[in-house]
C-alpha cells in the first residue's frame, strides 16, 4: 500500500465518527437509512394527515397575505379569487400527478431524481431544491417571527412599543428581530423528530389557525359593517392585459409553493393509502387554499375603511387592537392569535422547508448527513438570505414567489412524464442506489444528458422575462416575457413534451423494469403481487403471517 493510499485509510478510519448512526445498516455515497424505500410500518399518513400537511400552507400568515401580490397586479377581489381557483386547479393536478413515485415505490425526492436526471446528474435537482429550501424556510421564519412578536406585545406593552436600535436602512426593526430570533431557536428543537410523527402537530395548528383566522375576518367584517371599498374596486386594465394578469397570478400562486410540489415525494412515501393521499390533497388545496386567500384579502379590504390602512398581516390586526386598547380583552385576543400563527407557521415551516432541506442534503453527503443534521443545517443557512427584506413592498414580494415556478416547474414536468410515460410506472429500485455503469440510472457516465437538455429548454424562456420583472429598467422588446407570466403552463407542458419525445427518438435503457427481489424488504405482500415481483427475502413465515393480516 502506498503512502497516499495509507492517508486515505486512516482519514476514513478518522472521519468515521462523524457517520450518520445506520444500526449496522448500509452506507454509501448513494445510501444512508433516510435515504432507502420507506418500510410499511413508517408508511402512517392517511386522509387527514395529507389534508393537514397541504392545508398548513395555507393556514399561515404568507397564504393570508398573498393577495396583496395579486391586487398589486391590477385585479380586483373577485379576479384575483378566479385566478386562485384556477391555480389550485393545476397545483391538485401536478400534486397528484407528483405524488406517485413516492407512494407506489416509497422513495424520495432525492432518489427520483437519479431515476430522472442521472446518478450523478441528480444533484442538478437537489441543489436546486436544497437552495429554495433555505430561501423559504427564512421567508417562512421571519412570518413566524412576527407572530412571536404578537405574542411578546400581549404580554408587555413596553416590548410592543420598543425603541427601534437598527438603522433605517435595514428593513426590520429591533422588537421584529428578537421575535424573529426566538421562532428560530424554537423550531430547531422539532428537527429531532420523525417527519411522518410531525402529522399530528400539524393537524392540531391548522385547526386553531384557522380558528384564529376566522375570528379576525369576523371580528373585521362585523364592525366595518361590510366587505369595504377594496371588493368595490374596478378593474382599470385593457381586455388584454387582465388577462395576462389572470395568468400571472395563477403562476405566482402555483409557483410559491412548486418547490413542494417537486418534492412530494418525500411526504408521498408516507402514505398508507393512494386514495387516502389524493382525496386529503385535492379537498385540502381546494377549500383552505381558497377560503384563507379570501379572508385574508376582505380582511385587507375592511381595515381599509376601519384603519385607514390596509392591513395585510393578521398579526398586524392583532397588533392594532393593542396599539388602540392595551386591556385584558384585545391583549387575550392577540395572544391566541400570535400562538396559532406561530404554530400553523412553525409546522409548515419544519415540515416542507426544514426536513425537506434535510432530506435533500442527506443526498449530497449520504455518510456524514441525515434528516436531523440537513435539517439544521438548512435552518442555519436560511439567515444568509436575509428574509426580512422580502417583504417590504409587494413587488418584492412577487419576484421572490414567482421566480421559483421557472427553476422547479420545468422538473415537475419531467419527473411526471419520465415516471408515468417512459417509465410505464415501473422503475427498478435497486439500481437506483448504484454507479454501477450497466445500471439503469447510470444513463452517460452518470448523467441522463435527454433530461438535462430538455430542463434547461424548459427554465431558458422564463429567465428573460425574470430578468425585466426584477429589474424594470430593461426592456424586453419581444413577447418572451408572457412565457414568464404563464410558467406555470408552458414550463410543465414544454419540458414534459420534450422530454418525451427525445425519449422517443433515444431510448432509455430498461423502461419498464422491475426489481425481481424486494432488496429492501420495503413492500407487503399485496404491492409485491401487484407488481409480480419474485421475493425471495422474505420467508414463507412471514408470507403467512401477511395474508393473516390482511385477512383480518
Amino acid at each position: 500500500m502506498s503512502a497516499v493510499e495509507t492517508r486515505l485509510t486512516r482519514l476514513q478510519e478518522r472521519l468515521k465518527i462523524f457517520e450518520v448512526p445506520h444500526d449496522g445498516k448500509p452506507l454509501s455515497i448513494l445510501r444512508n437509512p433516510d435515504l432507502e424505500p420507506m418500510p410499511p410500518h413508517r408508511r402512517i399518513w392517511g386522509f387527514w394527515s395529507f389534508f393537514g400537511y397541504w392545508a398548513v400552507p395555507s393556514i399561515t400568515i404568507w397564504t393570508w397575505s398573498t393577495g396583496s401580490a395579486m391586487l398589486s397586479l391590477g385585479l380586483n377581489i373577485q379576479q384575483t379569487m378566479g385566478s386562485l381557483i384556477i391555480g389550485n386547479v393545476i397545483f391538485c393536478i401536478y400534486t397528484c400527478l407528483n405524488s406517485t413515485p413516492g407512494s407506489k415505490f416509497h422513495i424520495g425526492f432525492t432518489v427520483c431524481q437519479r431515476m430522472v436526471f442521472g446518478i450523478y446528474g441528480s444533484g442538478i435537482g437537489i441543489v436546486t431544491r436544497i437552495v429554495l429550501s433555505i430561501v423559504f424556510y427564512g421567508s417562512q421564519s421571519w412570518l413566524g417571527g412576527v407572530a412571536i412578536v404578537v405574542i411578546l406585545s400581549s404580554w408587555s406593552e413596553n416590548f410592543m412599543n420598543m425603541k427601534n436600535t437598527f438603522p433605517d436602512s435595514l428593513a426590520m426593526t429591533t422588537r421584529d428581530f428578537v421575535g424573529f430570533l426566538v421562532f428560530q431557536i424554537i423550531q430547531y428543537f422539532f428537527f429531532f423528530m420523525k417527519p411522518e410523527k410531525m402529522n399530528s402537530w400539524v393537524n392540531g395548528s391548522c385547526i386553531i389557525a384557522l380558528i384564529a383566522m376566522m375570528a379576525i375576518f369576523g371580528n373585521c367584517l362585523h364592525r366595518n359593517g361590510g366587505p369595504g371599498p377594496i371588493w368595490q374596486e374596478k378593474v382599470e386594465l385593457s381586455s388584454w392585459n387582465t388577462g395576462w394578469m389572470w395568468l400571472y397570478s395563477i403562476t405566482i400562486w402555483t409557483s410559491a409553493l412548486s418547490p413542494d410540489v417537486t418534492n412530494q415525494s418525500d411526504f408521498s412515501r408516507f402514505a398508507s393509502s393512494k386514495k387516502k393521499m389524493y382525496f386529503g390533497i385535492i379537498v385540502s388545496v381546494m377549500t383552505m387554499g381558497t377560503f384563507v386567500p379570501f379572508m385574508g384579502l376582505v380582511s385587507a379590504s375592511t381595515t381599509s375603511q376601519l384603519y385607514g390602512d390596509e392591513y395585510w398581516l393578521p398579526t398586524d390586526i392583532c397588533l392594532r387592537w393593542m396599539t388602540d386598547n392595551y386591556s385584558a380583552g384585545p391583549r387575550a385576543a392577540a395572544f391566541f392569535c400570535g400562538l396559532a400563527f406561530a404554530s400553523s407557521q412553525l409546522c409548515f415551516n419544519v415540515l416542507a422547508n426544514g426536513f425537506a432541506g434535510g432530506m435533500d442534503l442527506a443526498g449530497v453527503l449520504p455518510r456524514y448527513i441525515n434528516i436531523v443534521r440537513g435539517s439544521i443545517i438548512t435552518a442555519t443557512l436560511s439567515w444568509c438570505v436575509q428574509p426580512w427584506n422580502f417583504y417590504n413592498s409587494s413587488s418584492v414580494f412577487i419576484n421572490v414567489m414567482s421566480s421559483f415556478g421557472v427553476i422547479m416547474t420545468p422538473i415537475i414536468g419531467i419527473i411526471v412524464t419520465d415516471f408515468h410515460l417512459v417509465r410505464k410506472a415501473r422503475i427498478p429500485i435497486s439500481e437506483l442506489y448504484t454507479t454501477d455503469k450497466d445500471g439503469s440510472f447510470y444513463f452517460t457516465k452518470g448523467f441522463n444528458w435527454r433530461a438535462i437538455c430538455c430542463f434547461l429548454a424548459g427554465v431558458a424562456p422564463g429567465i428573460p422575462g425574470l430578468i425585466a420583472v426584477v429589474n424594470p429598467d430593461i426592456e424586453i422588446k419581444t413577447n418572451i416575457i408572457d412565457f414568464y407570466y404563464n410558467s406555470t403552463v408552458f414550463s410543465f407542458i414544454c419540458p414534459a413534451a420534450l422530454y418525451y419525445i427525445v425519449c422517443l427518438i433515444f431510448p432509455v435503457k430498461n423502461a419498464g423494469a422491475l426489481d425481481k427481489t424486494d432488496m429492501f424488504n420495503a413492500f407487503t405482500l399485496e404491492e409485491l403481487l401487484e407488481e409480480g415481483s419474485e421475493n425471495s427475502n422474505q420467508d414463507l413465515e412471514k408470507i403467512i403471517s401477511k395474508v393473516e393480516i390482511s385477512s383480518v
